[in-house]
């Protein structure tokens, strides 16, 4: 898997495959309320807001050790922090909405193939 880390989750959080697949949907949950408000953000503009929604979004990301997604979000948060141009705010964000079908898909086949 690109972006899930299953060997960081058993190793750092749980190796019981149903608490796992909990933890996913808590997952899943949190990008649902997450990420609106990030978009939100860029939208209207607001650099603070933009920094403190990319942080918490960042948070479930970096819990399950998805360090490139992390990293996205990261960056986006110090954009946000430093006041940089929309475009490229805009840009990061366009790329990073590109890689979330692929986490989606993974935790999917995960909790479609969990303990086979």
């Amino acid at each position: 898997m690109k972006h899930l880390n299953l060997s960081y989750i058993k190793e750092n959080v749980t190796n019981d495959e149903s608490f796992i697949r909990q933890l996913l949907d808590v997952f899943l949950q949190g990008l649902e309320n997450g990420l609106p408000q990030l978009e939100k953000a860029i939208e209207l503009g607001d650099h603070t807001s933009i920094q403190h929604s990319a942080h918490k979004v960042k948070s479930g990301f970096r819990s399950l050790g998805m360090q490139d997604m992390t990293s996205f979000l990261q960056a986006l948060e110090d954009q946000g922090k430093e006041g940089a141009p929309l475009a490229d705010i805009i840009d990061r964000m366009e790329e990073f909405n590109l890689l979330l079908p692929d986490v989606g898909q993974e935790i999917e086949d995960y909790k479609a193939n969990a303990g086979s």
